[in-house]
């Protein structure tokens, strides 16, 4: 069955560790933050992506079809993230509203995320960690949200398609001249 766990993995080596990981047929997700800057010098914009959790990398694999040791053999692969001793899971539902918090996070005209599966103190968790300016803070916020596994609820029962989070409210553009 698959599942999502955490693995950590040489700073330097994050092409060479994601390039190898999905040529055995496992699926990868590195959390980055979008963020658009006006140019100074022309009326443009650039974008900036930069890793959320660097050195962390979720994967999602079935033991079966691929063992977690062939993960821990790839070079730049530290290890699993583990607690207390046991290699960790993330449930899909956690992966799924932090996908969809990152993308929203992007669009200025959000003002909330309704969603489905999903405590709302998780998604309140999620957007409160993507806000974090130090890394330290955003990684042990991370690892706090990992291990209150009862927040959230990995339900065997759905299936991956099935756990789609979120529903968009815009803030409804209102002409100030007409007032």
């Amino acid at each position: 069955m698959f599942k999502w766990h955490l693995i950590t993995h040489n700073l330097h080596a994050f092409q060479l560790v994601t390039s190898k990981i999905k040529l055995l047929g496992v699926e990868v997700y590195a959390p980055t933050l979008i963020q658009a800057k006006k140019r100074r010098d022309c009326n443009a914009v650039r974008y900036t992506e930069t890793q959320l959790f660097p050195g962390y990398l979720f994967v999602r694999l079935d033991p079966e079809q691929v063992h977690t040791s062939v993960i821990s053999d790839v070079p730049g692969v530290k290890e699993f993230v583990r607690f207390g001793g046991a290699i960790s899971t993330v449930s899909n539902t956690l992966i799924e509203s932090l996908k969809h918090s990152l993308l929203l996070q992007a669009d200025p005209k959000v003002v909330t995320l309704e969603s489905r599966n999903v405590s709302p103190y998780v998604l309140q968790e999620l957007s409160s960690i993507v806000l974090l300016k130090d890394e330290v803070a955003r990684h042990a916020a991370l690892f706090s949200l990992l291990q209150s596994d009862s927040l959230y609820s990995d339900t065997s029962s759905r299936t991956y398609s099935q756990l789609r989070v979120a529903s968009v409210l815009e803030k409804p553009h209102v002409d100030e001249r007409l007032w």
